[in-house]
């Protein structure tokens, strides 16, 4: 009969956990495989998601991101819609270029985070010049953020090289009533902004509460 000594189950213990550590080892290298292309997968998703709801240009919303934002927003109670458009726009376009219209957006897109974000505002670019914001803030207190923050970009032009170019623009303010659809709501809001800008531009109009 085979005996086996101390010396030989020793070594054969040793080549068993030798085994067992490359099994592992194997494992842990599928493993980190799996996590790798998850992870990656996971980076696409958020892409892909960034680019359908939000402005490559400015980040903020887009026409999409912004539907589906205020759908959300309306069951939670009063909202206040703001929509924007900065005035004569096209013609900053034709004089200075559009890689200097792209930065004045980037730069009206910045300001408007700046003045309306922290207050719980959500903010979009909803077409080429126009932006919107919605606020749980009643229409009286929100036009006056509005103005104050209008007459500091009245006084703060942006500047890019050699050129200085105060930004305009035209805003019309609408508060929902309950139970007034959106487009409705967005309708008011919209004529709101065309009294601003028939007024010569630059100033805030506000929509009348429907009867």
């Amino acid at each position: 009969m085979w005996s086996i000594t101390n010396n030989q189950s020793l070594a054969i213990l040793c080549g068993l956990l030798s085994l067992v550590a490359l099994y592992l080892g194997f494992l842990s290298f599928r493993l980190s495989q799996q996590i790798g292309l998850l992870k990656t997968q996971l980076q696409a998703a958020q892409a892909d998601q960034q680019l359908a709801f939000y402005d490559f240009l400015t980040g903020l919303l887009n026409r999409r991101g912004w539907d589906r934002a205020v759908r959300m927003l309306v069951p939670t109670g009063p909202q206040t819609l703001v929509m924007l458009d900065l005035d004569q726009f096209k013609q900053t376009n034709d004089r200075y270029g559009h890689r200097t219209g792209d930065r004045v957006l980037k730069e009206f897109a910045d300001r408007l985070r700046i003045g309306f974000e922290t207050s719980g505002s959500v903010l979009a670019r909803v077409g080429g010049e126009e932006f919107a914001i919605v606020s749980a803030q009643p229409s009286e207190l929100l036009i006056e953020s509005v103005e104050l923050w209008l007459e500091t970009q009245r006084g703060s032009p942006f500047r890019d090289g050699l050129h200085s170019i105060v930004i305009r623009c035209s805003l019309g303010v609408a508060q929902r009533t309950e139970g007034e659809s959106i487009e409705d709501w967005q309708d008011r809001a919209d004529r709101a902004l065309y009294e601003a800008k028939e007024s010569g531009g630059n100033c805030v109009r506000l929509s009348s509460m429907p009867i």
